[in-house]
């Protein structure tokens, strides 16, 4: 009697625990499917990027730039965490970079072109009120202008048309029951979408929502299936566009300025040309350790990383917002059945999210590409420059035999070199110095020390550079006055440019890969 009466309560405990809401909210995620064919929703690229990224900055009345789908290209992770404007940057340079540098190169193109044939006017020259200015310094900068402001101008406008998922506009946040319905079809979104980008910061790690979303990602691939992940950390984002706009600075403003003053004036000048660029490569110095200490610790932690160590917002809420209803609990139902158990999670974590992270900080944040992107002002600056030749070749250099044709294609070749070659190669150097000097001192005047050493180094790839440039315009061989230096140029340009490529293709600018099996399956 006493063993039925036994038995009796421990079915009703069973019933009670199998009753409990979390595990009929978890037994809905983990099926993978949406609550209603109308709950699966999407959104464009651009919708998410308008306002100035105001729905990453959490504005929950976006819900109306959604509409239904079957399918998603790419799933947005991220935490509610991290900055909001780095996001927005990074993701403007992701998805409109490309295209933002393509319009801006073929308008600078464009505008030089017009200059030479004089269809555009002379800014700085002997046609308007600079005729003290000495011939040797006559400039353009119409090219360079009307670059920077294609370039900014398709960066924040520019509509990219991918589908997407982001929570706060793909999930109603207006209405309490659409919002409970989305969330428990976010299995439903993450095996919809065909790839995930990671919006990587600091607090990604740490987030229990953060790595629910990679967890079910893997899950819902289909056996033999690559998962594609692609990796972009937010405090890159912010130091590539700052980099294009002070080389925009450099190379345009404060060249302009220049050529208005003599004497002291000129001198002033420069010594403020070389304070603003040390000043800049040292931001960004600091910056790449700092970035390079935060992927260390990232990883680090992800090395031991266990599921009560990360954080969830009810639990640090007090459960105020949903009384009765952890988000902790229904995680780990949720992973207990995809993957068996916490700790064969835990274990896949350590191993496999270790391995495919730790190859993706080291390629995809410092890849040739961005890295061109972000450098393109050189570029449009040798286009000002062969705009001039073009125009003016006789009255710069009344000595020279090379016709204007030949003076302005060595200018645009040095323009390729610096851009595609030696800028890439010398930014390169930088990373991979503070990749190696990463490690934070506890005396400041250290740390400053440690944020110099790669200015001072990349300066020196420059020196080196421009040094061979003149040891090839004039060497015995190469110098015939009618070729304007245009072999030698075009020697450097093809040795450098082919080395840019290599070294970012065996050496790469991000830290060394350290994982010990790296699974290249999951990598995009």
């Amino acid at each position: 009697m006493q063993f039925m009466q036994t038995l009796a309560t421990l079915e009703e405990e069973e019933e009670r625990v199998a009753s409990k809401p979390s595990d009929a909210i978890a037994g809905v995620v983990t099926c993978m499917k949406p609550v209603s064919e109308s709950v699966l929703r999407a959104t464009r690229a651009c919708d998410a990027l308008a306002g100035f990224g105001s729905a990453l900055r959490g504005s929950k009345t976006l819900h109306h730039r959604s509409y239904q789908t079957q399918a998603i290209s790419m799933f947005w992770s991220h935490s509610w965490h991290g900055s909001a404007w780095r996001k927005w940057i990074t993701l403007l340079l992701f998805y409109n970079g490309q295209a933002a540098t393509a319009i801006a190169c073929i308008g600078s193109a464009v505008a030089s072109v017009l200059f030479a044939f004089g269809f555009l006017p002379v800014l700085s020259g002997p046609d308007n009120f600079t005729e003290h200015v000495s011939q040797d310094m006559w400039q353009s900068f119409w090219a360079a202008s009307v670059g920077m402001i294609l370039y900014l101008s398709v960066l924040v406008f520019w509509r990219p048309s991918g589908s997407i998922f982001l929570d706060m506009i793909c999930i109603n946040q207006m209405n309490t029951c659409s919002k409970g319905q989305g969330l428990l079809s976010i299995g439903a979104f993450l095996k919809s979408s065909q790839s995930m980008l990671v919006l990587w910061d600091a607090t990604y790690s740490d987030r229990l929502w953060t790595m629910f979303e990679i967890a079910g990602f893997l899950k819902s691939r289909r056996e033999g299936e690559r998962p594609r992940i692609v990796l972009r950390p937010t405090m890159l984002g912010p130091c590539y566009l700052v980099q294009t706009l002070t080389l925009f600075l450099l190379l345009t403003v404060i060249g302009n300025i220049s050529i208005h003053v003599s004497g002291d004036g000129q001198r002033a000048v420069w010594t403020l040309y070389l304070v603003v660029c040390f000043g800049v490569l040292y931001i960004n110095a600091a910056s790449f350790r700092i970035y390079f200490r935060s992927v260390s610790d990232s990883l680090d932690r992800l090395a031991c990383w266990s599921l009560a160590d990360v954080h969830c917002f009810c639990c640090s809420d007090g459960h105020r917002q949903n009384p009765g209803l952890c988000d902790r609990e229904i995680v780990l139902k949720c992973i207990c059945t995809w993957f068996g158990s916490v700790e064969e999670f835990e274990k896949r974590v350590r191993t496999e999210l270790f391995d495919t992270f730790t190859y993706e900080q080291s390629r995809q944040p410092f890849t040739y590409g961005q890295v061109a992107i972000a450098l393109v002002p050189f570029f449009w600056s040798a286009l000002d420059r062969a705009s001039v030749w073009a125009r003016f070749a006789a009255d710069l250099d009344p000595w020279s035999v090379a016709s204007p044709e030949v003076v302005a294609s060595r200018e645009v070749l040095r323009g390729v070199g610096l851009w595609l070659g030696a800028c890439p190669v010398g930014f390169l150097v930088q990373c991979r110095l503070a990749c190696c000097l990463q490690r934070k001192c506890r005396w400041s005047i250290c740390e400053h020390l440690l944020n110099s050493l790669p200015v001072f180094a990349t300066g020196f790839a420059f020196s080196v550079h421009f040094f061979l440039e003149q040891l090839l315009f004039y060497h015995p061989i190469l110098e015939y006055d009618g070729h304007g230096h245009l072999p030698g140029t075009i020697l450097l340009t093809a040795t450098v440019l082919p080395l840019a490529w290599l070294l970012y293709r065996y050496v790469g600018a991000g830290p060394t890969v350290r994982a010990r099996t790296v699974n290249r399956d999951m990598i995009v």
